[in-house]
This record gives structure tokens, sequence and C-alpha cells, in this order.
């Protein structure tokens, strides 16, 4: 539990997207390194320190962000909390709503903030946010960013000496940060330009406007994976993987045939594009794709059994054909609006800085692929040693403990003990779940506590028809269909082209749902949330942050999305 300073208040808001499960201390150590070296640049500019300033902290073993902190930064980037606050972090907008009226008047707790560095680093802050923003190359990663980045990727740390594995890990610390430090103005000016674009053309008109992007990695993921399905099919080796149980006997039965040959070759070369990705990607803890080849084969042939891959294909695209063509629809009625050059500027920063801002957090995720490869490393060294004991163990030391592990600095039993005490606190914080906004503690014994055992087996009785439940409209579009509840992404569920998938949120690790699904809705997120800027590219109409929307609407009910006017009916 993190004791509070004042009146600090945590949320989920983001958060939960990113850190969906509890977090183990290893998990909450990475975060906290990158997470500050994310966040440095961008802070130190406002005269925040981010050293003596807690940005985040645990929440019943949750990570949750100090919206302290982050109002503390809003107000002095705009000078203002405005009440689109709620809007904005894309969380339980009554909660943060009854937040805004504390954070307007409270101080900022957990905040360490310095009015003389502000004054001295705004010219230079401007400076630097200008000349990023008329760079050329402003929406490219720096080459040495992605060389180092790509070269730890292929790097096999089992030929590392003990000493350098930890190193590698405070060298991407660094890397992050220097890389952060040019890149923050371009995704701010985005997220800028985005708001912008919303305020001129309306949010109907504009999230058609910014929808359909090039090159944006975690939605190509989605396409990859259909593309995958759809070769099987023409391969003819769609009925084999529908038939065997395991990846093991999968590709065994494969290479003995040219057909089977070049599938292997097609999965391949997906895994060493996408491979880094996982559910709930941001957590080291968290198996990668190119780990667990039996995950994605389930998603490939939840993709066969639905109906023909080729069809889901085909409608994908058709989807985005017809959003781009709504998008050139819209602009030929602006012909004679003397703001039209100014509004496509918009749109254009808006959508190349926001796949910026997704290709570069895939970069992120690489690194944390990459650090999991080191703790994984370093376990298997530490556990043929018996200093570590069993698979995992590794997750419940932090950084520091397992540094002074590699150097022999704490004896077998003394670590033992503490990872036994800590996997208890792990299990009881996983029947734990506070409720999205918390103002000051957290009494998991309390009645706050929204899904301890006796409260998760009371499920909420459908909604009746004709209620309507409202969230932020996202992507644009109506659509009518069954909806399709997955409340967790390592559910072995199937989303058919015709069913609309109610999620509480969606991260990469989501992306093989709902590149078939017909619409979305989720009860976290904002507009510039993962999902929502995912469901604009594939064309699909969504709706988020719609409160408890998981445990309203059940699998099988009819339902209607608008992501026009942001509401979600049951019919």
């Amino acid at each position: 539990m993190v004791k509070s300073e004042g009146a600090i208040i945590w949320s989920k808001s983001n958060a939960g997207e990113l850190f969906p499960f509890a977090a183990t201390p290893m998990t909450f150590a990475v975060s906290e390194k990158f997470i500050k070296a994310l966040l440095a640049p961008f802070m130190d500019n406002f005269g925040i320190d981010i050293e003596k300033t807690r940005p985040f902290g645990l929440v019943a073993g949750r990570i949750y962000i100090n919206m302290n902190c982050a109002a503390a930064l809003l107000k002095k980037a705009t000078f203002s909390l405005k009440k689109n606050f709620a809007d904005l972090f894309g969380g339980d907008c009554d909660e943060l709503a009854r937040a805004l009226e504390i954070l307007k008047s409270s101080p900022a707790a957990g905040v360490e903030f310095s009015h003389m560095k502000l004054i001295l680093s705004l010219p230079r802050t401007a400076c630097g946010f200008v000349s990023q923003n008329l760079s050329a190359k402003r929406f490219e990663m720096a080459p040495d960013f992605i060389e180092t980045v790509e070269k730890y990727m292929r790097a096999d740390f089992k030929n590392y000496p003990d000493g350098s594995l930890l190193a590698v890990i405070d060298d991407l610390a660094k890397l992050l940060r220097r890389s952060t430090e040019k890149s923050w103005p371009v995704v701010l000016s985005a997220m800028i330009a985005s708001s912008l674009v919303h305020a001129f053309a309306g949010n109907e008109k504009a999230n058609i406007l910014l929808s359909c992007s090039k090159g944006m990695d975690s939605a190509q993921a989605g396409r990859e994976l259909l593309k995958l399905a759809a070769a099987a099919e023409k391969l003819g080796v769609a009925p084999l993987l529908l038939e065997c149980h395991s990846f093991a006997e999968t590709e065994a039965a494969l290479k003995s045939s040219g057909a089977g040959l070049t599938f292997l070759s097609n999965f391949a070369r997906f895994m060493k594009t996408h491979g880094h990705h996982a559910l709930g990607e941001v957590d080291a803890a968290c198996p990668r794709w190119s780990e667990i080849p039996d995950y994605i084969l389930s998603v490939i042939k939840s993709y066969l059994s639905a109906g023909p891959a080729g069809s889901a294909l085909r409608r994908c695209e058709k989807l985005r054909a017809v959003n781009i063509s709504e998008a050139s629809r819209i602009w030929k009625g602006l012909n004679y609006n003397p703001f039209k050059p100014l509004l496509k500027f918009l749109a254009d920063t808006a959508k190349r800085g926001l796949t910026f801002r997704e290709n570069y957090k895939s970069r992120l995720v690489m690194m944390i692929a990459i650090i999991r490869k080191i703790l994984l490393e370093c376990e298997r060294r530490l556990s043929a040693k018996s200093i570590l004991k069993n698979e995992g163990d590794v997750f419940f030391v932090d950084l520091s403990e397992l540094e002074s592990l590699m150097s022999r600095g704490k004896t077998s039993s003394e670590i033992t003990a503490a990872i036994n005490d800590r996997k208890k606190e792990y299990e009881s914080f996983q029947k734990i779940e506070p409720p999205s906004v918390v103002i000051g503690d957290f009494d998991p014994a309390g009645r706050d506590n929204i899904r301890g055992k006796t409260v998760r087996d009371e499920e909420p009785a459908a909604a009746n028809a004709g209620v309507a439940y409202k969230g932020i409209a996202v992507s644009a579009g109506v659509v009518t269909g069954r909806a399709r509840v997955v409340k967790s992404a390592e559910a072995a569920e199937t989303v058919n082209g015709e069913e609309i998938l109610v999620a509480p949120f969606t991260d990469p690790g989501w992306t093989p749902y709902f590149v078939n699904a017909a619409g979305l809705v989720t009860e976290l997120g904002g507009p510039l949330s993962h999902g929502s800027i995912i469901a604009r590219e594939y064309g699909i109409p969504a709706v988020v942050n719609v409160k408890n929307i998981t445990g309203l609407v059940k699998t099988g009910q009819l339902i209607k999305v608008d992501g026009n006017k942001g509401t979600v009916t049951i019919i």
C-alpha cells in the first residue's frame, strides 16, 4: 500500500491499460526505472524533479498514476485544469471529476517542483519544441536508437559475463532518456494537433480525418495475423492446423510438405517482426508472443474456425477503404473553407505523430523483451547455483537485489524467505481490485475492494433492452451486432466478423481479438489511448470509457455501438 502525503489521488487511468495485472517486485522496479527515463526529459522542462517525485505508485499491488503529479504537470503546461481533464486521462469520468475539485485546491502531493527551474528552462524548452517540430525527420526514430535496440534483440545473453548483464538494462534506460529528449516535442505536438482537429471539425468528422494512418506496427500485427490465417487457407494447410493440438505437433506435421514449410516460414517471419508483443506487454514478467507460439497458433485457428479468413481480411480492407473515402468526401466539402490548409496540416501532424508514438512504444516494448531475456538468463545462472529455487523467482526480487545476488551479496536462505513472503502477498493482491480512482489510502479489506471473492461471485444482471450507456466516441460509424464480452486477453475466446468486442481495455496484446471485430467498446480509455487509435486504423466504430460495461453487457446480447455519439445501446 502507498501511504499518501496529504491528499494524493491515485488513478489507474492509462496505467490500467499498460499494467492490467498485479505487479511483481521486478515489474515495479523495471517500470520505475524506465518510466522515469521516459518522463524525465519532459518533466525537467517544466521544473519537476523526476528523482524526487512519485509519478506513480502501488495500490494493493497494482500500478496507479499519481494524479497530483499529472495535474501539476498539466497546470504548468496549460496554466489550468480544464473540465475535460477526465476525458484526457480516459478513466472513470465521475470519479476523476470529483478528484479534479480536490486537485484544484490541494498541494501537489508527491511532487518536487521548482519555479526557478521552470523559468530558467522555458527558453530552452520553447526552442527545442520549435526546432524539433521543424525538423524534416521529426517523425523518424534516431538510427542509433533503432540499431542499439535491434542489436540487443539479436544478442545471445548466455555469452555475456555476469557483470555485463544488468549493465545492459542501465544502457537501455539511458538510451531511452536520450531518445525521449528529442521525441517528446513531436508527441506533444501530435496530441495538441489532435485536440485542435476535434475542436475545429467536431468529434465525428475528426475521428474520420484522423483514421487510416500508414506504418503503425501494432495495427499491422493484427493484419499480419489475419494474413497468416488466409495464407493457411490458400496453401491448403488450414485443416491440418485445426486438427493439431500444439505448435510442436503442428510444426512437425507441416514440415512434411512444401506448402507446410511455406506457412512455417511466414509464421517465423511474423514472430521475428511482432514476437516482442505480449499480453500486458510492458510488464517484464509477462511472456512474449515469441515464447508462446501455441498462443499465436490458437489465434490463427480461431480465425479459421470463425469463417473464411480471406473474407475477413477483405472485410477489414473494405472498412479501411470506406473510411479513406469518407475522409476524402469531408476534405472536398471544405474546398472553400479558408482554414482547410491549417486543418489538413493539423490532421497530418496528428496522424503521423501518433503513429510515431505507437511505433516508439513498440520499440520500448522491445526493450522490455530484451530485459525479460536478461532476467531469465540471470535466473538460469542463479538457479544453477541453487540461489533461486523455482521458475519465475527472479520476478520476486528487485533490480538492486538481483545485482546483489549476481555478486553473491545475499545468501540463498535470506532471499528464499523474502521471495516466499512476496509470492503470498502477490497471490492476495490477485483477489483484490481497487476502484479506478483512490483518494488517499486504500484498505484492501474495506468495501472499496470491488473484486474480492464475495463481490466477484455476484455478477450483475444483464441490462434491459433500450438502456443506453454513455462513453467517449473515438472511432466513427454505427454498428449493431452481438456482444462478445472478453474480460482478459488470456481468455480462449473467438470474435467473429459480426460480433462487437466488449473489453475492460485494450493494448497491443488484444490486437488478435479486435482485428476481426465489427466494433469495440471498453471500460477504460480516451481518444488517444491505444485501442482508440487502432480502432480508427481498422475503421471499426468504437466507444471507450463506458463504466462497468463488461458487467452490464453479456455475450450474445444485441447491442448498438454509435461511434459518432459515444453511446452503447442494448437492443
